[in-house]
């Protein structure tokens, strides 16, 4: 099971940074000898293995820290592909790799080299050593920043716990569908009265009796072919195909979303059709706004009517399925 944990992920420095923090280490080296020729060796060894070591360590820590994506669930593994682009990913982690092997490589053939050299040579020697390890380090530079964002956009990611029932809300930009999830939920999405307000999945929970669930907020979808959707219409399929143990799908009546009602039920037709067994119930939102006359269940978050009702009638339909439903107390 993912947890929220796999995706804190260790804060990734910059190439200037980094090379800070390696010569600053080394800086502080101490070394003895049994002449001022042989302390001076030794010092220049120790400088430069610290050095290395400091970036070699700390590149192998951010590859390591990254999830496994090959690993990941495919709710997961979909998400952030959507959110990242997994070959670019998988590519900035390679090049941090390759840095890794290169920088033990220059350590240890400079280790060798001041351990052999004498005289005015040592100081040289070693600042060659740090010329090459900056070098290495620069060059992935763009790889680096590009790790931030990553990082930053990992830890978005909403913790999913595949043992709760889990109901996707979907439907149309604008609809209602952040605002149902918070009169519904603990969930605290993100609410405002324009399109595309939802930027990624939103997760939050609900009881009935000692049972949990969870309950998506996803991004609107569009009528329109996948391969012609948004990276966050995607997100929304991801949760939809993954996740959904059922699926209340959202209609504005009123039409305030600024989507006809007719181009509303042709996305409701394709949501069933790519999802034939998954439980939907569909409601119309807003009720509380003088609307076109609809044959749904009306709720309004505003007001809350309805709220309980609908979910209480998709929850007897996912039930009905035999679904295994675990105890709130086996929760987190």
């Amino acid at each position: 099971m993912i947890r929220a944990a796999v995706f804190e992920l260790p804060s990734i420095l910059t190439a200037e940074s980094l090379l800070d923090k390696a010569f600053g280490r080394a800086a502080k080296a101490t070394a003895t000898g049994v002449d001022r020729i042989a302390r001076a060796r030794n010092l220049a060894v120790a400088r430069v293995r610290g050095a290395g070591q400091t970036i070699e360590s700390t590149l192998r820590g951010y590859v390591k820290g990254f999830p496994s994506l090959d690993r990941l669930p495919p709710f997961y593994r979909e998400l952030v592909d959507v959110l990242l682009d997994l070959g670019q990913l998988k590519k900035h982690l390679g090049a941090l790799d390759w840095a890794a092997d290169k920088v033990r490589e220059i350590t240890r053939l400079y280790r060798g080299r001041i351990g052999r050299a004498a005289g005015g040579s040592i100081s040289e020697l070693r600042r060659e050593a740090y010329g090459r390890l900056s070098s290495v380090v620069k060059q992935i530079a763009p790889d680096l920043e590009a790790l931030v964002d990553a990082r930053k956009a990992l830890r978005r990611v909403p913790e999913v716990d595949p043992s709760i029932p889990t109901i996707v809300v979907a439907g149309y930009p604008n609809v209602g569908k952040s605002s149902f999830v918070r009169a519904a939920s603990t969930g605290r999405p993100k609410v405002a009265d324009y399109p595309f307000t939802t930027k990624g999945v939103s997760l939050g929970h609900f009881d009935r009796g000692v049972h949990r669930f969870q309950i998506l907020d996803t991004p609107g979808l569009l009528d329109r072919p996948m391969d012609e959707r948004n990276k966050m219409e995607r997100q929304a399929i991801a949760a939809l195909a993954h996740l959904a143990n059922g699926v209340l799908f959202l209609l504005d009546p009123s039409e305030t979303c600024g989507y006809p009602l007719e181009d509303q039920r042709r996305l409701l037709e394709e949501v069933r059709t790519l999802f034939p067994g998954v439980p939907l119930v569909v409601a119309a939102t807003k009720s509380d706004l003088d609307g076109a006359p609809s044959e749904e269940i009306r709720v309004s978050a505003v007001t809350g009517a309805g709220v309980a009702e609908v979910l209480d009638l998709l929850l007897e339909q996912v039930t009905s399925r035999g679904l295994a439903i675990a105890p709130r107390s086996a929760a987190p």
